[in-house]
């Protein structure tokens, strides 16, 4: 059973404890039935499956280990109704890091740390009050940066995103050593508290872009940063800066500029994307007055009016059918001969337009949509065939300087990307780059390539250390088994043994 407050990450490691299971994948079998389930420690998927295993618990469904053993309440109450119930979905079964995608984590400016975090003295709390460690959720946000009660966390020797994808590791003493803690920061205290709040909030129904875009047009009104429509962004810059030391928001990722693209410019605007949680904290903090409840402002956001008021003009049918076929005859040659927007820009095709909508707005807005013309953009800041060339460049490099070398791991294409410089951009971009492709095509190694490779090796160090070879040594050395060997591997250590 999940300790209170316990991410699931660690509830599925110390499964694996318990039942002294030592290989990551057969712990997938048993938890997961499947063994390529990714270790994820913010938004794990599979939660149905996790689901099962708590029969005798009427309340351990997908929704209940959402909010109670992963992150995703840190996410929910910013995104929009469909959007939270979508992820639920996702979360349930198998996204492929859709999810990620979906609440904006893999885009987002708040970068998570790179190693699990922990509290010294709670840990051995935990120790006396459980008999074991285990991983809070509250230690893994970034800005929360300190336990309450002990001061600032400390980062475990466990990396988030490991070499080894599929292995849940536990906290234990080794890992999670105890050290001296320093005093934690104002800012820091002010986001812990507020997340916690967030952490234990039950699942609730969500507001709309709309009502966080009114929210926080109310919000400036109330703080004298309005002048007529306009939002004074300098007075919000200083507010925020006399709350926010600069150093903690560009350690953050929440540095204030005066581009047009400013984070905190764009939070005050027609909200066309929700916002992290930590954007929300620091203009929430530095506008309210202390204290403030990050329960309160949710409920708040929930209470605006959320539709737009639109100035409708009166459509009049008293029209005779001649003098509407007449405009209507009129607006198909103005469109046909200029297209719809240029039409419009016209001096007499505005009036005809304006004389279309007001009597008979559904004719023109069908024909309308029958000759909108959508732009084709081209990227033209890229020159891909001179990328081409340094990347290829790039790339014969590498093989040539790991050609020799045995203990590399698969030369795959996934791998060569990997060493070069933005391997998104060349991976997405490959069907514009004709000779890293034929590179790819050429010399990306196969499955029975690594297999040799990996037999060469062995049989080098056995030859070394003068061990008599024998078939099924050279195959455990080398991490491999009848069963896995392909036919041309399986020929290449036929002749070795003969040898």
């Amino acid at each position: 059973m999940p300790y209170r407050d316990e991410l699931l990450y660690s509830v599925v490691a110390r499964y694996g404890v318990h039942f002294g299971i030592t290989s990551p994948k057969q712990l997938l079998d048993d938890v997961f039935n499947n063994r390529k389930v990714i270790a994820t420690t913010d938004l794990p998927n599979h939660l149905s499956m996790i689901a099962k295993h708590y029969t005798d618990c009427y309340y351990c469904d997908v929704e209940y280990l959402a909010y109670k053993h992963t992150l995703f309440p840190l996410y929910a109450p910013f995104v929009s109704e469909k959007r939270r119930l979508e992820c639920l979905r996702l979360m349930a079964d198998t996204s492929q890091g859709a999810i990620h995608l979906a609440l904006g984590v893999a885009a987002s400016r708040i970068k998570q740390t790179l190693s699990l975090r922990y509290c010294p003295q709670c840990v051995r709390l935990q120790q006396e009050q459980y008999g074991e460690y285990f991983w809070r959720r509250l230690w893994q946000i970034s800005g929360a940066d300190c336990c309450l009660l002990h001061g600032q966390l400390k980062e475990a020797a466990v990396e988030r995103h490991g070499h080894h994808r599929h292995q849940f590791v536990a906290p234990y003493p080794e890992n999670c050593p105890d050290s001296k803690q320093g005093e934690s920061s104002a800012e820091s205290q002010i986001v812990t508290n507020q997340v916690e709040r967030l952490l234990d909030r039950p699942p609730v129904k969500s507001a709309d872009l709309e009502q966080w875009s009114a929210y926080y047009r109310y919000l400036a009104e109330q703080n004298d940063c309005c002048r007529g429509q306009f939002i004074k962004y300098e007075n919000i810059v200083e507010r925020v800066l006399f709350c926010w030391s600069k150093k903690w928001l560009v350690e953050h990722g929440l540095s204030v500029e005066k581009s047009e693209s400013c984070w905190l410019k764009g939070i005050f605007r027609k909200h066309r994307k929700s916002f992290s949680y930590l954007e929300h904290i620091v203009v929430l903090q530095s506008l309210l007055s202390s204290p403030w409840d990050i329960n309160d402002v949710l409920g708040d956001v929930c209470n605006q009016k959320s539709e737009r008021e639109h100035h409708v003009a009166p459509v009049t049918n008293d029209v005779s059918i001649e003098l509407r076929q007449e405009y209507q005859q009129r607006w198909e040659l103005l469109v046909k001969q200029f297209g719809v927007k240029p039409a419009r820009q016209n001096k007499q095709g505005g009036a005809t337009y304006a004389w279309l909508y007001r009597h008979d707005k559904a004719w023109l807005l069908k024909f309308n949509r029958r000759y909108r013309i959508y732009p084709k953009p081209i990227n033209k800041r890229i020159n891909w065939q001179q990328k081409d060339i340094l990347t290829v460049r790039e790339l014969v490099t590498l093989r040539n300087c790991y050609e020799m070398f045995l203990n590399t791991p698969k030369m795959t294409r996934n791998w060569y990307l990997k060493q070069v410089k933005s391997p998104a951009t060349i991976e997405k971009n490959l069907y514009k780059l004709p000779l890293c492709n034929q590179f790819f095509m050429r010399y990306c190694e196969s499955t029975t390539e690594y297999q040799i490779r990996r037999l060469t090796k062995t049989v080098a160090q056995l030859k070394i250390s003068l061990i008599d070879l024998k078939r099924w040594k050279i195959l455990r050395l080398s991490g491999l088994s009848e069963e896995r060997l392909r036919r041309g591997t399986k020929d290449f250590l036929t002749k070795i043994m003969e040898i």
